[in-house]
């Protein structure tokens, strides 16, 4: 199985919700998948597995919670499968739920258990047909990708004036001003949505480039931790979360002070721990889900780097990931941003030109991060990874940021 989580926004970048996108089977390895991959699952919610991993708490506050279903998923015990998230389901169905009496029964129970309603990919020719029952329905998403996002909502808006719009499969900033001007819409999302930009003030401040610097000295192959150490002791938040982890990754040692902790913890430790918490204090100030999509994405590409043959250089693919936002962090291009903490040539060709020995994996982490199921089964068929590996490692990337950086 693949699953993964995709962020949708409002016009402030602030996120929305999340939507499960899953995908049972390997589509190169099931070709008949290519035409009905809705029908996956049949009678379960695919993906649903993977909010066994998270808690409420790993989401952005509040967010609803998207979970495709079809006509055959429908009656299945959704009561039973969907637990948590009070309030903030939204069970979203396609045009394979008719307007027919045993499909508004059924939905009219969820609705009155609890569960909010939406649709996607209803032609505006069978609006009308859909009228009665989209009444209980809280989100219609009307898709970019069919023609003008604004003329479209325009129409549903006639027939449907009191529903949440949604334009999806936005692809420009172009598409967005337009969809976000035109009033219809309270949520976006689309491929220029997979990373949020808002336009709060990006001045680098100070002791933000004084991160950096630290930054590019911990990631030379060989530094000083007594250097490391005497920048950190500067730093009163540095050195307390420098501390705490100290003692708590050495067993029976009550460590006093920032240079006894970094002899214990060594180069390997202090360079992870300070790349993920001074990448933290650079991206204050910015969305939330940028922070967390770097930092899963490090720990995703990490847990990766065995399928990929580089075992051995599972650092550097942590890296890759975590910096491959660091261009809307600091707001200037990914080259001059990857000079400010120095990271390896290979990791600049993957981030930079997209070429090198990382490029393939960092395609890959992009592709399922889109929930690109198609190029996702295909790189694993080139790549010979079997698709349990693929999703233990997101769902372990999901329990370690949860770990690290929530609680």
């Amino acid at each position: 199985m693949l699953a993964t989580l995709v962020p949708l926004f409002y016009e402030d970048m602030s996120v929305a919700s999340y939507c499960l996108y899953a995908q049972k089977e390997n589509m190169f390895e099931n070709p008949h998948l290519l035409a009905a991959g809705k029908y996956d699952g049949a009678g379960s919610i695919v993906g649903i597995e993977v909010f066994e991993s998270i808690s409420e708490d790993d989401l952005v506050a509040n967010c609803d919670i998207i979970i495709p279903i079809n006509n055959i998923s429908l009656f299945a015990n959704i009561e039973q499968q969907l637990t948590g998230f009070d309030g903030r389901i939204v069970l979203l169905m396609d045009h394979s739920i008719k307007p027919e009496d045993s499909y508004k029964k059924r939905l009219h129970d969820l609705k009155s258990k609890g569960f909010k309603l939406g649709i996607k990919d209803l032609p505006i020719a069978s609006v009308d047909a859909y009228k009665e029952m989209l009444d209980d329905f809280d989100l219609f998403l009307v898709n970019a990708d069919e023609g003008d996002v604004v003329e479209q909502a325009q129409a549903f808006k006639k027939v449907l004036p009191k529903i949440t719009f949604c334009a999806e499969n936005l692809h420009t900033k172009e598409e967005f001003g337009k969809a976000k001007d035109s009033g219809l819409f309270k949520i976006f999302e689309g491929t220029f949505f997979r990373v949020p930009i808002n336009t709060q003030d990006t001045e680098v401040t100070p002791i933000k480039i004084n991160y950096m610097k630290l930054m590019t000295v911990i990631n030379q192959s060989d530094f000083d931790l007594e250097e490391v150490a005497n920048v950190v002791a500067q730093d009163p938040a540095l050195s307390i979360e420098l501390l705490k982890i100290a003692n708590k990754l050495t067993i029976n040692s009550n460590i006093r002070s920032i240079n006894q902790a970094t002899a214990l913890l060594g180069q390997k430790e202090i360079r992870r721990w300070l790349n993920t918490t001074l990448f933290n204090e650079l991206a204050a100030g910015k969305p939330n889900e940028i922070t967390r999509l770097s930092l899963i994405r490090a720990r995703f590409a990490e847990n990766l780097a065995p399928a990929f043959d580089y075992a051995m250089r599972k650092d550097e693919l942590f890296l890759m990931g975590l910096f491959s936002l660091l261009n809307l962090i600091l707001d200037m291009p990914m080259e001059d941003a990857l000079d400010q903490v120095g990271v390896s040539a290979e990791i600049k060709k993957a981030l930079v030109n997209d070429d090198g020995i990382f490029s393939p994996q960092l395609e890959f982490l992009l592709s399922y991060e889109a929930g690109d199921w198609q190029e996702v089964s295909r790189l694993m068929v080139l790549q010979d990874i079997e698709m349990h590996v693929v999703y233990d490692a997101y769902v372990e990337a999901l329990k370690w940021y949860g770990d690290m950086f929530i609680e």
